[in-house]
């Protein structure tokens, strides 16, 4: 089954248009979430890049890894890990 580019965009659109909804409704909840997500990222990072040097491999540190890593929790920490492997290996 395919799925039509127009789709995915709707479904970008409306799943942000409920997280700028909740930002709006309580911003400090909204920010305390996104700092807190950001920090998690960027600490569940630095763990990997410890244990992937024992380990010998490297996850790079950059905004787009923190944030996925931040926002998506551990799925989307197990994700880069995932993809990090299966493109470099």
């Amino acid at each position: 089954m395919h799925v039509s580019s127009v789709w995915l965009w709707c479904g970008a659109v409306v799943l942000g248009a409920l997280v700028v909804s909740q930002f709006f409704q309580k911003p400090s909840r909204a920010l305390l979430w996104m700092v807190r997500s950001i920090v998690l990222g960027c600490l569940l990072m630095v763990a990997a890049d410890a244990v992937g040097n024992v380990l010998g491999f490297h996850l790079p540190l950059n905004p787009i890894t923190v944030l996925a890593a931040g926002f998506l929790g551990l799925p989307g920490f197990a994700a880069l890990l995932v993809l990090h492997l299966w493109v470099l290996a």
